[in-house]
């Protein structure tokens, strides 16, 4: 018997650690991603929440033992601020209520003034541990970071969430015993606790948000239960449920105008290669001036039509050599044609909110201008860049994801 409840304590106090071990290494991991790239598709500001669902006790008694399980309940409420996508912090304060019964490995008799033996004690009262109960109703007031380490893999605008928290809070318990002609309703204890939840969840619009979470509290002081502890250390609270927050914050807006993008690099000798090729329209466009002097404008809009459609990856607002190419071209006609100026619109796909979208096309728009800019362009020449979002009537999202140029008059 004496093995038995050896074992059971090891995997007990092995389990426990495991768990507190495993939400501090994640967390403490998650911590230099903190600064995170200003494209992210966060919410930032307040939110509050409920929260509800079982618990079960761990100490000298059970809520779980060979024989029977019994299922608590716990419910509260919670509230915090989003700093970023990865990290929240979160104030909570709940209350629940479960009960334990012994395991089969407790041959003991408890007596009505706390002591404990392995028979009744003459001239005393009390009741053996099978013939026990305890019922324990807690409160719990508590503080926790919240790192949500999915975001360190997914897309900005993925509405899914994995969040890793360790906790520490303050517990007070308060336990009643029965047995058949037996009550005893012991007096309330305080107890510093640490521990942490693990929860998976789902934004299902943009203001709410769903999580199904799983935690655990280790408790400091006596036994929660008020039984005598005898080879079993455990002093536990454990907790699953479903929360419901609602969210405060608003996405972050863009400047309307972005006129610094990241441009990829480039070579140079490049703009050398390519008049040859890009100079023959102009030189028909020459030709059809001077036979017909009266339409010298037709050229010009057509020249409009002309110009390269300028492409992007998915998600992305930096140029290919591809291009590049295109706009060194671009460049050529523009210096060759110093009365006309350009304007310059980006595109963006489907995937993706409106908002990460929009700013999106601002900064291929933006991108497009620098680097005409970088070629001789004067600036004064270029239009504000405009983004124009989501392209719904693109055919495909290849060809939604693009940067659009039209000639006007200076």
């Amino acid at each position: 018997m004496k093995k038995l409840l050896n074992l059971n304590t090891i995997g007990v106090k092995s389990m426990a650690k495991f768990h507190l071990l495993f939400i501090a290494f994640m967390s403490i991991g998650t911590l230099p991603a903190l600064a995170q790239d200003s494209l992210r598709d966060y919410q930032r500001g307040w939110y509050v929440g409920l929260g509800g669902g079982t618990s079960f006790g761990q100490a000298t008694f059970r809520s779980i033992t060979e024989r029977q399980t019994h299922v608590g309940f716990q419910a509260g409420v919670f509230g915090g601020y989003q700093f970023s996508r990865l990290f929240s912090l979160e104030a909570l304060a709940t209350m629940g209520r479960q009960k334990q019964t012994s395991l089969d490995c407790d041959p003991f008799w408890l007596s009505t003034d706390g002591d404990i033996s392995f028979a009744p004690v003459l001239g005393k009262q009390g009741n053996y541990y099978r013939d026990l109960e305890a019922k324990t109703s807690w409160i719990r007031f508590g503080l926790q970071p919240n790192f949500d380490v999915l975001s360190l893999f997914t897309k900005p605008t993925t509405k899914w969430s994995l969040n890793l928290s360790p906790q520490v809070s303050a517990v007070t318990t308060r336990t009643k015993h029965l047995a058949e002609g037996y009550e005893n309703e012991f007096k309330r204890q305080w107890h510093f606790g640490v521990g942490g939840q693990g929860s998976l969840g789902y934004r299902v619009a943009e203001s709410f948000g769903l999580q199904l979470y799983g935690g655990i509290t280790c408790l400091t002081g006596d036994r929660f239960d008020n039984i005598p502890k005898y080879m079993h250390k455990s002093n536990l609270i454990y907790e699953a449920g479903l929360k419901l927050a609602y969210h405060f914050g608003k996405p972050i807006k863009s400047k309307p105008v972005f006129e610094a993008p990241v441009i990829a690099t480039e070579p140079e000798p490049v703009v050398e290669q390519l008049p040859v090729v890009e100079e023959q329209p102009l030189i028909e466009k020459q030709l059809v001036v001077e036979n017909q002097p009266v339409e010298n404008a037709t050229p010009k809009a057509e020249a409009a039509v002309d110009l390269p459609t300028i492409y992007f990856a998915h998600n992305s607002h930096r140029l290919t050599q591809k291009e590049v190419d295109k706009l060194n071209a671009v460049a050529e006609m523009l210096k060759a044609q110093p009365d006309v100026t350009l304007s310059i619109n980006g595109y963006a796909s489907k995937t993706g909110s409106a908002g990460y979208n929009l700013r999106l096309t601002q900064l291929r728009a933006g991108t497009v201008k620098m680097l005409l800019k970088r070629r001789g362009i004067d600036g004064h020449r270029l239009h504000p860049v405009i983004g124009k979002g989501i392209d719904r009537k693109a055919p495909t999202g290849k060809e939604a994801r693009r940067v659009e140029l039209m000639m006007n008059e200076k």
